[in-house]
């Protein structure tokens, strides 16, 4: 991993391949720029062909090349070189996945209603599980500070989902590892999946937005990603 300063924008760079690279707090904020000047960024200082971003909305619709990209999508799967994606996050996980042949690429944006309605089990009917050796997860907000309430509990239950292992208790405060309940989604697809963990959105606040911590509507962490 190293640390990117491009004009007045700052990455953290995770890999190059695939290359993902998450969009961090600076001067002037990556997010609050337009799709078109994001893309035209990426296109002179990465090389990429394309870019896309959709507008995810906690369900499990999947991007594919022959799908409509004015549809609503919590996901993309991509096989072809330099065509890059954006998912748009203030606490929620991106998750990234690729195999060993870097010919596929898959990403998922897995907030707690997407995980509960089973936007990993989706993705990996679309594209066999066995497919993929490697995934990332970005930077999202870690059990310490998800404090949850029983209306959450209660729709995991109406997806006979059970959380408990997942939660933690103290003084009457719940809290829930979205982050530990991904990867037990992801293991009991393929257990031989190496996953890689991302920071924490809320403690590390001067580098990435937190929607729990700072309430900012319009900021977003972006993973972008491309094969």
């Amino acid at each position: 991993m190293k640390f990117l300063n491009i004009e007045k924008y700052r990455f953290l760079e995770i890999s190059q391949n695939p290359s993902i690279l998450i969009s961090l707090k600076s001067d002037q904020c990556f997010s609050a720029l337009t799709l078109d000047q994001r893309a035209q960024f990426l296109k002179n200082n990465f090389g990429i062909e394309t870019y896309q971003e959709f507008n995810q909305v906690h369900e499990t619709d999947i991007f594919q090349r022959n799908l409509d990209p004015n549809k609503n999508y919590d996901g993309f799967i991509e096989a072809k070189q330099k065509r890059a994606y954006g998912l748009k996050t203030a606490d929620c996980i991106p998750l990234i996945l690729w195999n060993e042949q870097l010919n596929t690429l898959m990403g998922l944006h897995c907030g707690w209603r997407g995980l509960a309605k089973g936007i990993i089990q989706k993705a990996f009917g679309i594209k066999n599980a066995l497919e993929f050796n490697q995934a990332f997860i970005g930077p999202h907000i870690t059990k310490k500070h998800f404090e949850v309430k029983q209306d959450l509990i209660d729709f995991f239950e109406q997806q006979n989902i059970d959380i408990e292992p997942f939660l933690d208790e103290q003084d009457n405060v719940k809290t829930l590892d979205i982050k530990g309940f991904c990867i037990h989604q992801i293991k009991e697809l393929n257990p031989q999946i190496i996953v890689k963990n991302g920071f924490c959105s809320y403690e590390n606040n001067d580098l990435f937005y937190s929607w729990r911590k700072s309430k900012e509507p319009a900021r977003r962490n972006i993973t972008i990603s491309w094969l």
